[in-house]
């Protein structure tokens, strides 16, 4: 099992938010629009479609991917090409190992589980790339000033 809630993996990843800006959402979709430096993607909003707004905010990118392969050449830059909706080609550092889960630099902070690596344990600091299993997920921090007497305020969208 990769998470057990939401929740749960929002209180462990936190720290590896990237800074993105949200897109308005298209009313029924689960997917969350977004530009992360100069890359556009769209990722399955796993924190809920009515929390997010439009303008900067932190979330956490889980893309999931079966295994990763390790890169010699140390002239390629860390970066994500997008290749279709939800899915990408990824060049990153590895920042830290948790089991399955990595944390890796590919220009932004990503949270990566990894499924089946063979050979030897990743290590920080190897440049590897994979392409994920779409769809990568999003889960966004919810603004600190969209909280009120410590719990959460919610917005009505309806009409």
């Amino acid at each position: 099992m990769i998470e057990d809630s939401p929740e749960s993996f929002v209180a462990r990843w936190r720290q590896h938010a990237a800074s993105v800006e949200l897109f308005p959402h298209t009313e029924g979709s689960p997917l969350l629009e977004m530009r992360a430096g100069s890359t556009l993607m769209q990722l399955f909003e796993r924190t809920g479609p009515y929390l997010a707004r439009p303008g900067r905010a932190q979330v956490i990118v889980h893309p999931v991917t079966e295994s990763v392969e390790r890169v010699d050449d140390t002239t390629a830059l860390p970066g994500i090409e997008v290749t279709g909706v939800s899915a990408f080609e990824i060049h990153a550092r590895v920042v830290a190992v948790e089991g399955r889960m990595v944390v890796m630099d590919a220009g932004i902070p990503l949270v990566v589980a990894v499924l089946a690596q063979q050979g030897a344990p990743l290590a920080p600091g190897e440049l590897v790339r994979f392409t994920n299993r779409p769809p990568a997920h999003a889960f966004v921090l919810l603004d600190e000033r969209r909280k009120t007497r410590g719990r959460e305020e919610h917005y009505e969208d309806s009409i």
